[in-house]
């Protein structure tokens, strides 16, 4: 652990946090997006390849470590592959399911609670839960998939008519040195 100072010159210590990772039930997920499940008995591969390329870009704009797991039945593959992006694939391996795959990836992870699972499925958002993990269920996600995709080639969000600006660094420094004046001015209300 290393010992740090913040900007108020409190000394404290850091503990190491793994990486933000997200861990996909990959055609539960799939079912939540129409644009995808009407393909899915037609071009399993289409639908798989999409899904995996929607995912690399909402890795590459989060910063998080993306794995999706599918149910292996009728894949040439091995068990993990990486994807475009740095998605990691996984595929299940008889006897075991995806559901059975991402409770033991969860189960094994050194930290769980950096980990969230994207599934709607119960009985991995319970053993998942008991871990520590996070969970959101596969219709947000597609949300925030089907959202994230509106970003450009950078990863940047293009930003509409309706999108309020970013603040730049210097408009967060003058909000701060405004609130330190403030907060300096003694009053009892507090801030809200």
């Amino acid at each position: 652990m290393d010992r740090v100072v913040d900007r108020i010159g409190i000394s404290c210590l850091t503990i190491p946090v793994s990486q933000p990772r997200v861990v996909v039930d990959g055609y539960n997920l799939v079912h939540q997006m129409p644009e995808l499940a009407r393909h899915i008995e037609s071009d399993l591969e289409y639908v798989r390849d999409r899904l995996i390329a929607l995912l690399a870009n909402y890795q590459a704009t989060r910063g998080v470590k993306v794995t999706v797991v599918f149910d292996g039945r009728g894949v040439q593959a091995g068990p993990r592959r990486p994807a475009a992006g740095g998605v990691e694939v996984v595929y299940s391996r008889a006897p075991q399911n995806a559901d059975q795959c991402i409770k033991a990836t969860i189960a094994r992870e050194k930290h769980p609670r950096a980990c969230t699972v994207v599934t709607s499925d119960n009985s991995i958002i319970c053993h998942v839960r008991d871990f520590g993990a996070k969970t959101i269920s596969s219709a947000a996600f597609a949300a925030k998939l089907v959202s994230g995709a509106g970003r450009d080639a950078s990863g940047t969000r293009r930003q509409t008519s309706t999108d309020k600006p970013e603040m730049s660094p210097a408009d967060v420094a003058e909000w701060e040195n405004y609130f330190k004046k403030k907060g300096g001015s003694g009053t009892s209300k507090g801030w809200y």
